[in-house]
């Protein structure tokens, strides 16, 4: 469903990516994992079509939508927390906007001159709204909220007076709301607090389960990426080191860069002089803590 072909990518003298390649199958749940400046949140933006590649280029078939969840969530004020998921849903959240200034108008008894004209519009907007399915899109906004620990009160009250973990959950409803095929997700529980972090692995793994939906997440959080994602991508230096599931990517690291970066504590590494090794040449070796 999204394919990554032989691209390219430099960012002032940084090198991002050097002729990668990759595929993306409905239904996986893959984590990228590597150091700051591997170009993680990069890959991402080429895939939304947010940044192109220097060279080769990135596919995603038709009809495929894609939901792009990161911590920079942007101003929150002046409107409720349903009414910022549904913001997320495109088209309809202007006509439910402009449905909600109309409301406001009726009961204005300044514009009672206007009332008719006001009247007459409101019908034709309610009529999109219907034709929108902007209703079920408001109990889908609630259910989300809901399931995110969401009262009614601050469903309705101003997202504004919310704290900025809130205010996350928020920003990550307004994407789940739509549904999409595929979830990015760039660093999504870096910000919340341990309790919520549980909360939210088990939401998206519900997620993932309940919808089949394909997600895409970068952690720096190795437990976090290890026991989440079905398939880990190791990146540096413009390069996929290694692709793999959690325990192959463990047990059996393709280089000694996966080797060094994989797990806590990090992997003992000894040099052979001799045997079937040359002299200095470096194997990974699993030393068992006693």
């Amino acid at each position: 469903m999204i394919r990554i072909e032989n691209i390219s990518k430099q960012l002032s003298h940084r090198i991002l990516f050097i002729e990668a390649s990759a595929a993306l199958n409905r239904g996986e749940k893959i984590g990228l994992v590597g150091p700051n400046g591997a170009g993680k949140t990069s890959l991402f933006r080429m895939i939304i079509g947010h940044e192109l590649p220097d060279e080769g280029q990135v596919s995603v078939d038709k009809g495929v939508s894609i939901g792009y969840f990161s911590q920079d969530v942007g101003e929150m004020s002046g409107r409720s927390a349903v009414a910022e998921v549904m913001d997320g849903a495109g088209p309809v959240s202007e006509v439910a906007a402009e449905l909600r200034e109309l409301e406001a108008a009726m009961v204005d008894p300044d514009r009672m001159d206007e009332m008719d004209a006001i009247i007459e519009r409101y019908g034709e907007v309610q009529a999109r709204y219907e034709e929108l399915d902007g209703y079920a899109l408001d109990g889908r906004a609630r259910e989300v909220l809901a399931g995110l620990s969401f009262s009614e009160a601050m469903m309705d009250g101003d997202v504004g007076a919310l704290s900025g973990g809130w205010k996350m959950r928020v920003a990550l409803a307004r994407m789940l709301a739509i549904n999409p095929d595929v979830l990015l997700l760039d660093e999504p529980l870096s910000n919340l607090d341990a309790s919520l972090r549980l909360e939210m692995r088990a939401e998206l793994r519900r997620i993932h389960e309940t919808f089949g939906t394909t997600i895409i997440f970068v952690s720096h959080d190795q437990w976090e990426a290890m026991t989440l994602a079905s398939t880990i991508a190791v990146m540096d230096r413009g390069r996929l080191q290694q692709v793999g599931t959690p325990d192959e990517i463990y047990a059996r690291p393709a280089n000694r860069f996966v080797a060094e970066f994989i797990g806590n504590p990090r992997i003992n590494m000894v040099s052979l002089a001799g045997g079937s090794a040359r002299a200095g040449e470096g194997l990974a070796a699993h030393l068992a803590a006693r």
